[in-house]
């Protein structure tokens, strides 16, 4: 499949805005329990697509959606829950590179779900990003002041696996729906399913925490909420494995300039 010049942007254009939301989600996992903030986030962002779903007059998802968009959700809640608690005792350095193995999974999932075989160029690519997030994890151990590393780098390395499912059934799903509309269930569905978390844990108090850091998180609902959009714009128009692979690579380099900025 080649690119137009404009998915090519649109797809560089949600890699950024991945980038900044790692980030961001790293800045609030200090002061915000992780499960709360996978909570906060995805119920903050609702609204933002209702709106989009308005705007652009949404109509209802076409036979085929349901199955797809439900397992999206169900692996989305696991995969936020794995990732923010990896961030919170793991250097962003490791965790992010950590999640280029994503477009690996994605490739190889993307074969028996969509069709979708990567070209040899593109297999090299995704082996050079793959490459460089084992080089910087390579030789790392409990040792080093990051007691957490191992344990995140699990949590991390479950993420991978997890968002590399989802992302092919996202694909599935913006096919047979318009990308607000499953933006907005796949959204709400995660907030629906990590409150049962919260609710469960008895840790609904934690909600509150966000008090800390209103501007913050207001700045993460948007930059989520353009990332999030932007991919499904994206993904009718370009692979799934060339998304995540420009995703991870950018958000290779800008986890190590945010990690030696920031942290």
């Amino acid at each position: 499949m080649s690119l137009a010049p404009s998915v090519l942007l649109l797809v560089i254009a949600c890699s950024l805005g991945w980038a900044g939301v790692d980030l961001l989600r790293k800045l609030l996992v200090a002061k915000i329990s992780p499960i709360a903030l996978v909570f906060l986030l995805t119920l903050g962002v609702v609204p933002l697509f209702a709106v989009w779903m308005a705007v652009g007059g949404s109509s209802l998802p076409r036979p085929g959606y349901l199955v797809p968009a439900l397992a999206s959700v169900a692996l989305n809640v696991a995969a936020n829950l794995l990732y923010l608690e990896g961030m919170r005792i793991t250097p962003i350095s490791v965790t992010v590179p950590l999640l280029s193995l994503t477009p690996a999974f994605a490739s190889l999932l993307a074969i028996p779900l969509l069709g979708e075989r990567p070209t040899p160029l593109h297999a090299l690519g995704i082996l050079m990003v793959v490459g460089g997030a084992i080089a910087l994890h390579w030789g790392r151990s409990v040792d080093d002041g990051h007691h957490g590393t191992v344990k995140g780098a699990v949590f991390v390395a479950l993420t991978a696996l997890f968002w590399s499912l989802a992302t092919p059934l996202d694909k599935l799903a913006v096919e047979r729906a318009d990308a607000p509309f499953h933006a907005f269930v796949l959204t709400a569905g995660v907030a629906v399913g990590v409150l049962g978390v919260l609710a469960a844990r008895r840790r609904l108090g934690d909600i509150g925490q966000v008090r800390q850091v209103p501007g913050l998180y207001v700045l993460a609902l948007v930059v989520s909420a353009l990332a999030l959009g932007l991919q499904f714009l994206a993904l009718p128009h370009v692979f799934v494995g060339t998304v995540e692979t420009l995703k991870r690579g950018i958000g290779n380099f800008m986890a190590l300039l945010a990690g030696w900025v920031f942290f």
